[in-house]
C-alpha cells in the first residue's frame, strides 16, 4: 500500500524523518521573470532648449548616465526610444542597446511607449518590461534593484512620487496591449491608474528629479 494512503496517523510529539526538513526549504529553482528595458528617450526638450539627452553631466551625455545605471539590472534586452536628434544621439548609445525610432515622437510620450512596446511584444518571451526615462539620472543600479526584486510577473511595480503613482515602472505581460494602444501626451501613468487594484508601490527619493530645464541641470552639475 502506498504512503499517502495509509490509515496510520503520526502523534502530535512524534518527531519527522530527517528529510522532511527538505520541504521546508524555500525553492531556488523558481525562474525569475524575463524582463526587457524601454528607455524613453524621444522629447524635443522645449523646456530645456533642445537636446537634453545630450546634455553634458560630469563629462558624459544625460542618456548615457541613464543607461549606465540600467547597465547592471537583470533584464534581458534594452531597447531605446528615439525620436527628435535621433540622428545626433544614435551614434553616442553602445552596440548593446536596440533602438526604436519613433516617428511620431512630436505628439507626445504615449506615441513612445506604444511605439517601443509594439516592437518588444514582437520580439516576444519577456513577462515584463521596465519602463525608464533618460532624464531621470540621480537613480542607480539599485533604485532599479528595488523595482525587480518587488516585481512577481504578474502586478504592476510603481514608483511613489508626490503627486501619484508613475515611472520608473515595471509592467507585466498582460498590461503589454494596453501599453501598445497608448497614444499622445498620455503616459503610462494612465495604465497604473486603470489597474490600481494591482500596483505595488515603492519609494525611491532618487526618483524625485527629473530634468526639464537648464535649472534642473545644475542641481546635478554644481
Amino acid at each position: 500500500m502506498l504512503p499517502c494512503s495509509s490509515n496510520q496517523r503520526l502523534r502530535p510529539w512524534h518527531k519527522p524523518p530527517n528529510n522532511a526538513t527538505l520541504m521546508m526549504t524555500p525553492r531556488t529553482d523558481i525562474p525569475k521573470p524575463k524582463l526587457a528595458t524601454l528607455l524613453l528617450a524621444a522629447g524635443e526638450s522645449v523646456r530645456f532648449g533642445g537636446r537634453k539627452q545630450l546634455a553634458d553631466i560630469n563629462g558624459k551625455p544625460m542618456i548615457e548616465h541613464a543607461l549606465d545605471a540600467l547597465s547592471g539590472m537583470p533584464t534581458s534586452d534594452t531597447f531605446v526610444v528615439l525620436g527628435a536628434y535621433g540622428d545626433e544621439i544614435a551614434p553616442r548609445l553602445n552596440s548593446g542597446v536596440t533602438i526604436i525610432p519613433n516617428e511620431k515622437w512630436a505628439t507626445g510620450m504615449g506615441s513612445s511607449i506604444a511605439c517601443g512596446m509594439t516592437k518588444i511584444a514582437r520580439n516576444g518571451g519577456y513577462d515584463g518590461v521596465l519602463i525608464a526615462l533618460c532624464d531621470q539620472v540621480n537613480l542607480t543600479g539599485d533604485d532599479y534593484a528595488r523595482l525587480i526584486t518587488a516585481f512577481d510577473g504578474k502586478q504592476i511595480v510603481a514608483t511613489r512620487h508626490q503627486d501619484g503613482l508613475g515611472v520608473p515602472a515595471i509592467f507585466p505581460k498582460s498590461v503589454f496591449d494596453d501599453l501598445q494602444r497608448l497614444a499622445g501626451p498620455i503616459g503610462a501613468r494612465k495604465i497604473i491608474d486603470r489597474h490600481a487594484d494591482k500596483v505595488m508601490a515603492v519609494s525611491l527619493a532618487n526618483a524625485a528629479l527629473d530634468i526639464d530645464t537648464q535649472d534642473d541641470l545644475k542641481q546635478v552639475t554644481d
